[in-house]
Parts: structure tokens; sequence; C-alpha cells
């Protein structure tokens, strides 16, 4: 993994209720380490000025698990109403300095330190764009905003999450990533899950 970028800031999407989960999917463990933590650590590799965590459902616990991590947290009250006011929650925290915020969903187990580092560079070349993991036919998490984009990520409502934000750019960097596709819904998803 490169070193972090200062100007890039995290976003960690952590709030949601895990309903198909039966439990706080963001607790379970992959490798010994709680899914929230990994993501954490992947976005503080790439992320120099900083990473917020936004947390909602068992805000609480989740926390905890993230006490010993050099990130803010920031509890989203109205998680249930959906992805959109988390980013909105998240976007409030990120540091004024910060040139673009890296999003990054706490269930994605399979994405890597050089999945992000390929994010990075496609996003240098092309900064004043937004640049997003491609896969499944579709844009989507992980991705990079630009902070002139910031505004718009905080407008987001109800379940319009980055993905809708991204469908309507007219200019995106795409980021061949075939890792972001795996996401964990149920405990049968994480089982299938190698081991990192």
């Amino acid at each position: 993994m490169g070193e972090p970028l200062a100007g890039i800031a995290g976003l960690v999407l952590a709030a949601g209720a895990a309903s198909r989960f039966a439990g706080p999917k963001q607790l379970a463990r992959l490798g010994g380490e709680p899914l929230v933590v990994r993501a954490a650590r992947l976005a503080l590799g790439c992320c120099g000025a900083g990473v917020v965590v936004v947390t909602g459902a068992y805000g609480d616990e989740v926390e905890a698990v993230l006490a010993g991590l050099p990130v803010v947290t920031a509890r989203n009250p109205d998680w249930a109403a959906g992805m959109g006011g988390s980013l909105a929650r998240g976007v409030a925290e990120l540091p004024a300095a910060a040139s673009a915020c890296l999003v990054l969903l706490g269930d994605q187990p399979a994405i890597t330190s050089a999945d992000l580092d390929r994010l990075v560079a496609a996003w240098r070349r092309a900064p004043g764009a937004a640049a997003a993991a491609s896969f499944a036919d579709a844009l989507g998490a992980p991705a990079i905003f630009p902070a002139a984009l910031w505004r718009e990520l905080a407008m987001l409502q109800g379940d319009r999450g980055a993905r809708a934000l991204l469908a309507a750019l007219p200019q995106v960097t795409a980021v061949a990533m075939p890792h972001a596709a795996l996401d964990i819904d149920t405990p049968e998803d994480l089982a299938r899950v190698p081991p990192p």
C-alpha cells in the first residue's frame, strides 16, 4: 500500500441495522477482526486527512470496537431512514482542508488495500471528477468524491446513496473492482468470504 494521501479523508458507513444479518453485522468478525474495524483500517491506510466512521444502529457497540483507532465517529440518529442521511452526517464531519473523500462501506470485506491504491491512483489522474469502483455493470463504493461534490453528497436523503449520485454525474473515472461486488447481508455471505 502507498502512503496515505494528505488531501483525502475517509468516510466509512457503518450505521445500518443489518436486519437480514440478525445482529450487528458491523461487529461480525473476519480473520478475528470486526468488519467495521477492517474497513476503518483500510481507510486509514490511504486517507491522510483523517477518517470519519458513521454509526447508528448498535452505535455504542460499534464505537467501542473503534476506540483504539485514530478515527472520528459520527452518530446518525436517523440511520433507519437510509444511507443518504448517513452520507450527509459523515460529510458534515469531514475536515475542511481535505480535497476529496473516499466513501467506503463497512460490509465489503473482499476489498483490499491494493484495490484502494488503484482507485486513488485513478482519481489522481483526474482529480476534478469522482472515481468509483465498477462492478456488476454499475458504479458504486468504494468511491472518491472531490470536495466540489460534497454538497451534493450532503443533500442525499433516504435510500439514495453514493451510487445514485455517481449515476447522475456527467463524468466518473471507473475502476474495475470485482471485489466490490461482494457485500455481506447474511451470515451465509460472511461464511463464503475467504480469510484475509
